[in-house]
This record gives structure tokens, C-alpha cells and sequence, in this order.
């Protein structure tokens, strides 16, 4: 954590500042008073300056003590969170967890929960680029399960220049695979496909991602083109909503709009003279 000193005219004003100027959330603020304002005897000797001292914490802090805040809101029970981080990446491994069974979920479905939680609070982070959680090792072990049976192929790209699409896969899967190739700077990946199984392609990082999805030979939707990858992670899907046509437009609007109807006259009833 990097510690920074503010001076001001009252504890509150000092810190309302700060927190507005570095956008600190209630669980990363940690502070010390280092002096109060005071006024003195009969307004002698009166201080009218206060100090505060900021413990400030990094970008792989305050993501450690969002995850921490979460996990304590779930109500799960551990020893430690450790960080690590290779290049744009990190990755947070929760140890000596009480319940591993919830905090994993069916097939891992908890975690990939919380990391998409995780990874949408801080998707404006300068740091990183994305996060990755684990918990005792359950990620490794089935990565390393689920990788072997690819790293054959993965290893004769590298070595003969060639492109290689492997099968459908969910986001999980392709996440496996992206992680794995973008530690290699020769190799890079491209994912292809609609829906939620798509296909990832691993290609060399000198041959032109154009010609790759070319030859791919999978069809895309138009103006959804697929983007190469060099990191892990899927790019992030913008949805624009279709834009009605006129004709459509005029023709709902004609339907909504009723014409009032004009009230029938009634009959005039006639006054006969009451005889006297």
C-alpha cells in the first residue's frame, strides 16, 4: 500500500476529498488522524489544520479486498486469499476454505460466478485485464486434466507453423485455452462461432488473422467479426438494439390513436304548462 499524507480544515472535508479524487470504497478506506483542529485556550494558540494519513492500496489490494468482502457476504469460511499476477492477468487462489464444496459449486459454477463478478467491478482497471479465482487448487487440477488432452496438437502448431480449430466448447473451456496459449508470444488465438459453444482457433502470431478467418471456413454473422486474441478473455459484446422502420413506426402509432366519438343528441323533452 503507498501512504499519503492530506492536510485541511476538518477530518471529514479531508476525507471526502480524498475519496472522491481516488474513488475508495467504504472496505478499501483505511486512514489514520495525525492531527486534529483545535481551538486553543480563549482562541490562543488555536490549530485550525488537520492531518489525516491514507494507507492507499494497489490495484491487486483492492480487487483482494473486494473478493474478501464478497466471500465474508456469502458467508464463507478461509484462511487466506494469495495474489498473483502475470503480466495483465491476475490470479486469486482462496486457501483454507472450511466448505470447498460451495464455494466450487456444480462443475465450478460458483467460481466462474464470482470471478464474472469480479471481473465486471474492475473491467476499467489500468492494471489488469482480467481475473482469475480459484479455490485449493480445484481450477489447476482440472485445467491441467482438461489441457492434456490438447497440448499434442497445441505443441505441432508451434513447431510446423500450421492452424488448428479445435471443437466447440463453452466460455470455460475456451477461457482454459486462451490462458494456456497467451503465455506463448508465437501463438495466438481466435474465436469463431455463434451461440455458447464456439470454437477457438490457434494460429501463428505471424500469420495474418484475416486470412485465418478465411480459411476457417465457419460462417459469421454479419458485422460480428470475430477478433484475434493475444490475451485471455473473450471480447466484450456490445447489443444494439434493431431500429424499427418507419412504416412500422406509423402504422403501431396509427393504432394507438382513437378518435373520440361524438355524443349522440338527446331528445328534448317537452315542458307542458301545469293549469292554475
Amino acid at each position: 500500500m503507498t501512504t499519503i499524507d492530506r492536510s485541511g480544515h476538518s477530518v471529514e472535508e479531508i476525507i471526502r476529498e480524498f475519496r472522491r479524487e481516488h474513488t475508495i470504497r467504504d472496505h478499501e478506506l483505511h486512514y489514520e488522524i495525525l492531527k486534529k483542529p483545535s481551538k486553543g485556550f480563549f482562541g490562543l494558540f488555536a490549530n485550525k489544520t488537520a492531518v489525516v494519513r491514507f494507507k492507499l492500496p494497489s490495484e491487486a489490494d483492492r480487487i483482494r479486498l473486494y473478493t474478501e468482502t464478497l466471500l465474508q457476504k456469502m458467508g464463507v469460511s478461509y484462511t487466506n486469499i494469495a495474489c498473483k499476477s502475470e503480466g495483465k492477468t491476475l490470479f486469486l487462489t482462496v486457501e483454507g476454505v472450511v466448505e470447498p464444496g460451495f464455494l466450487i459449486g456444480k462443475n465450478g459454477s460458483m467460481l466462474e460466478t464470482i470471478q464474472y463478478l469480479i471481473n465486471r467491478t474492475f473491467e476499467n482497471s489500468n492494471d489488469y485485464q482480467r481475473m482469475y479465482i480459484d479455490a485449493d487448487d480445484y481450477r489447476k487440477r482440472r485445467e491441467s486434466q482438461f489441457l492434456n488432452r490438447y497440448l499434442p496438437q497445441i505443441n505441432k502448431v508451434k513447431k510446423n507453423q500450421e492452424t488448428l480449430t479445435l471443437d466447440p466448447m463453452t466460455a470455460g473451456e475456451r477461457r482454459i485455452i486462451h490462458r494456456h496459449v497467451e503465455r506463448d508470444r508465437g501463438l495466438r488465438t481466435l474465436t469463431v462461432g455463434e451461440g455458447d459453444m464456439k470454437r477457438v482457433i490457434i494460429f501463428s502470431s505471424k500469420q495474418n488473422i484475416d486470412e485465418v478467418r478465411k480459411n476457417s471456413g465457419i460462417k459469421e454473422r454479419p458485422g460480428r467479426a470475430p477478433r484475434a486474441k493475444g490475451k485471455a478473455g473473450q471480447p466484450r459484446k456490445t447489443f444494439k438494439p434493431h431500429a424499427e422502420s418507419k412504416s412500422s413506426v406509423s402504422q403501431q402509432a396509427k393504432k394507438q390513436i382513437h378518435r373520440p366519438r361524438r355524443p349522440k343528441p338527446r331528445p328534448q323533452r317537452e315542458e307542458h304548462a301545469k293549469d292554475s
